[in-house]
């Protein structure tokens, strides 16, 4: 996972890209307040790799804070906090390296970059599926305008597994999509839960 930390860049990766991420910083006029978090966005490691593969961003590695010299060092102060200090990185930091994309660790790995590739090719916008059980939610518009309309699962589930998610999807009036790679492309299962026998009927789907 890579973190943005400039408003222009987080604003154009939101609005021409459609790379939501998560903000995870606090608002500096409002500290203190946990109902709305502001930058650094914290991006998925599927948006990360498809911005660099798409030459929109790169990926570097930067100096520990404790290896630079005193000179710059003098420059941070943590305990600042004027609206008018802004610390931008790229100034202090001499040595920035450039580092390439990690290789993908598992076959789950491949699979969610592909899902999430595909999804986002056709114009979707994707976020963390995490928090109701799968591996993606899937928004028509800008999450702030629309609600999610699937939640995208990349690995497979057993039927009791599948039960439980499928309940969930009802509930927050989501469907269930389990996602396929076949080898050429992406195939797209979608589930509705039958109350009556507790089994989910699956329909081939296309987005």
């Amino acid at each position: 996972m890579e973190i943005a930390k400039y408003t222009g860049d987080w604003y154009i990766l939101r609005t021409t890209h459609r790379m939501l991420g998560s903000l995870i910083g606090t608002l500096p006029s409002t500290p203190r307040q946990e109902d709305q978090n502001g930058l650094p966005c914290l991006l998925l490691p599927e948006e990360v790799r498809l911005l660099v593969e798409n030459c929109i961003a790169r990926t570097v590695e930067y100096p520990s804070f404790t290896s630079l010299h005193t000179k710059e060092t003098a420059k941070i102060n943590p305990f600042d906090t004027s609206p008018n200090v802004l610390i931008h990185l790229d100034e202090i930091c001499s040595n920035i390296i450039e580092v390439p994309l990690p290789e993908f660790v598992n076959n789950l790995e491949r699979i969610r970059y592909k899902v999430f590739k595909d999804l986002w090719s056709k114009g979707f916008y994707l976020t963390c599926g995490m928090k109701f059980g799968g591996d993606f939610l899937v928004y028509k518009g800008d999450p702030l305008a629309y609600h999610a309309k699937y939640i995208v699962n990349c690995r497979d589930l057993d039927k009791q597994m599948m039960v439980s998610r499928s309940r969930v999807s009802s509930i927050t009036n989501k469907k269930m999509v389990l996602a396929k790679d076949d080898g050429n492309s992406i195939m797209y299962l979608i589930y509705h839960l039958d109350d009556t026998s507790q089994n989910n009927n699956k329909i081939n789907y296309s987005f």
